[in-house]
């Protein structure tokens, strides 16, 4: 066994989907509150309605019209007249919804039998599946128990929870990364078949956020590192080829993205580079002070979960680092640190969910480290209350020697009687 692999944990078939039954039963709970009655709706969730009434077959401008000009945007045109209520800038900003389209396809499939909670029942479905491809992922180097905890505390992040409640695409973009980094381990540890898995779901992902770039920036560093490896290359470029039809049928305007989220979601009258990087230094500023105090006025627990697990894959991962699945990780935790950077936009933690899979990953370190540690004491402990033997030959030399003299003599004894009563 090379030092890149290790031995994985056996799993019992009927175990395994009972646990992730359970799982899903909780994640149920979780979301229990957005399952009946209407959606809520925010700025990004219009977009996407207005992307799928546009595939239904209604223009693009109409749909926008109908959309944040109806009945479902009336709450937010209120709230927010000089965004939602401005059609100059709903105008603007739609440019940057159109290559995310996988989830409006879905939603104008579902329309018929959903209405118009057919999108928030799509991002409620991407929950569950992205619950489902962690607990996957997990269980490809930890034992059940250990898995289905990390799980479980994935389960109830509020981060997670309340932006699933909403119809987004966020869910479905943690699920397909997180299936994704499933299927490039699977490709390094267990061949090459896992390759069309790794192709589809990036396929997939580039249609749904803009977060493909995670793990496929994952791979090319891997690749790099482990330079020797074919799997990696490969990984690497089938993950490049698959950024190719969404780049081709929906060219990323970069410079206008970031322009745009620099200026306070306004549209810029220079949106240059000069621009953004006048702006860049006080928005990272801004972003950092208000994830500082999203997290004081009570988002503790997301917190914890991410910094605190993305800490331990780091700490207890280091010696573990010749390992496919810690190294892979350790890069796509770089990668998801440099795409937050890369547009420093306070979003409640929302953006922050790209880094889930490698956090959970640290947490199940943790566990399975306690564990460790627990069984290490529980040995020490059996070890010193067994009592020793009173074997002779085990006492102190001299004792020993004493009593191998003894017997000696009592057979030498033995023996001259013998040969006395002949």
């Amino acid at each position: 066994m090379s030092a890149e692999t290790a031995p994985r944990p056996r799993l019992r078939v009927l175990p395994t989907l009972a646990t992730g039954a359970l799982l899903i039963v909780l994640a149920l709970v979780a979301v229990g509150g957005s399952l009946s009655g209407a959606a809520q709706w925010s700025p990004d969730g219009l977009f996407y309605q207005a992307r799928s009434v546009e595939l239904r077959g209604t223009p693009q401008q109409a749909a926008l019209d109908e959309t944040f000009q109806g009945p479902l945007a009336a709450d937010l045109r209120r709230i927010d007249p000089e965004h939602t209520g401005s059609r100059a800038w709903v105008n603007y900003n739609a440019q940057f919804y159109e290559r995310r389209v996988a989830v409006p396809l879905a939603g104008a499939a579902l329309h018929s039998a959903a209405g118009d909670r057919a999108l928030l029942d799509i991002s409620l479905a991407g929950y569950l599946a992205a619950v489902l491809a962690l607990f996957g992922l997990l269980l490809l180097r930890f034992r059940l128990a250990i898995a289905g905890v990390a799980t479980a505390a994935t389960i109830f992040l509020p981060a997670l929870v309340h932006h699933a409640s909403y119809p987004l695409t966020d869910s479905w973009g943690l699920a397909l990364e997180t299936a994704a980094f499933a299927a490039a381990i699977l490709t390094l540890e267990r061949g090459r078949r896992w390759l069309v898995l790794w192709a589809a779901l990036l396929l997939v992902l580039t249609f749904t956020r803009d977060t493909a770039y995670i793990p496929i920036l994952a791979a090319l560093g891997f690749a790099v590192v482990r330079r020797r490896s074919a799997d990696a290359w490969l990984l690497a470029g089938i993950g490049l080829l698959a950024l190719a039809p969404v780049a081709l049928m929906y060219p990323m305007p970069i410079r206008e993205v970031l322009a745009f989220g620099l200026n306070g979601f306004q549209a810029p009258a220079d949106p240059s580079w000069s621009f953004i990087a006048g702006r860049y230094p006080h928005a990272l500023t801004e972003y950092l002070r208000a994830d500082g105090g999203f997290v004081r006025r009570g988002e503790w627990y997301s917190a914890a979960y991410l910094l605190g697990g993305l800490a331990l894959l780091f700490g207890l991962g280091f010696r573990e680092r010749a390992r496919n699945d810690v190294l892979l990780l350790w890069l796509g935790a770089a990668a998801g640190i440099a795409y937050l950077l890369s547009a420093p936009i306070f979003s409640g933690l929302r953006l922050e969910l790209v880094l889930v899979p490698m956090a959970a990953f640290g947490l199940a370190l943790g566990a399975e480290r306690l564990l460790q540690l627990a069984g290490g004491r529980r040995r020490t402990r059996s070890e010193g209350r067994r009592t020793p033997t009173a074997d002779p030959l085990q006492r102190a030399p001299h004792e020993a020697t004493a009593a191998t003299m003894s017997l000696t003599a009592a057979r030498a004894g033995a023996a001259a009687a013998s040969e006395r009563r002949r």
